[in-house]
């Protein structure tokens, strides 16, 4: 086990000249996306996004705001690409470690006693607060690169079963439905 801030820092660098304008959001049920897609109109000014924290691909934001999806809030990679996002999350980058393994570990609900630990509820009920250097002291199980890299291989695999499996699903759900309208029609 190491902690967070050994193997990642935080990423705080501002858009200063507004030279990025593509505004992120994390959502608890989808991940990094561009924040126009998932309300779809612009919530952030886009004359107001220089204090906005600059995200590049692959960095991890932790989005503070509890849900049920995410009872303390979601830790998504950035798969997007360049942008911003709001001050009001935090961003980090991974020094070391295979990402894939790193992105999986945020998947699981195993961090989420961390977070309990060092949450100082306040005024916003639906809001986690904590310290940075709190955050950073988070524990993450770390074997060998090549064992990171084969849990992730072996976990990826299972995600793109489920998906295919969905699909059949979702298949027949509607070869289902076309049979049941042309039995009662």
């Amino acid at each position: 086990m190491v902690e967070l801030g050994s193997i990642a820092k935080k990423i705080n660098t501002k858009n200063k000249e507004m030279a990025i304008k593509t505004v992120l959001s994390n959502s608890a049920t989808f991940g990094i996306m561009n924040q126009s897609d998932f309300f779809d109109k612009e919530i952030a000014n886009p004359n107001n996004i220089n204090g906005y924290y600059i995200v590049e691909k692959d960095d991890f934001v932790y989005n503070p705001r509890i849900s049920k999806e995410a009872p303390v809030g979601p830790i998504s990679r950035n798969k997007v690409g360049v942008g911003v996002i709001s001050p009001l999350y935090m961003v980090f980058r991974f020094r070391e470690g295979d990402i894939d393994y790193l992105e999986h570990f945020f998947n699981s609900d195993t961090w989420f006693g961390h977070m309990e630990n060092i949450a100082n509820y306040g005024a916003r009920a639906d809001r986690m607060s904590f310290s940075s250097s709190d955050f950073s002291k988070m524990l993450i199980p770390v074997p060998e690169i090549k064992e990171q890299i084969r849990i992730a291989s072996f976990l990826s695999n299972i995600d793109q079963k489920i998906q295919i499996e969905k699909a059949i699903l979702k298949q027949l759900e509607h070869q289902k439905q076309s049979l049941l309208k042309q039995m009662f029609v």
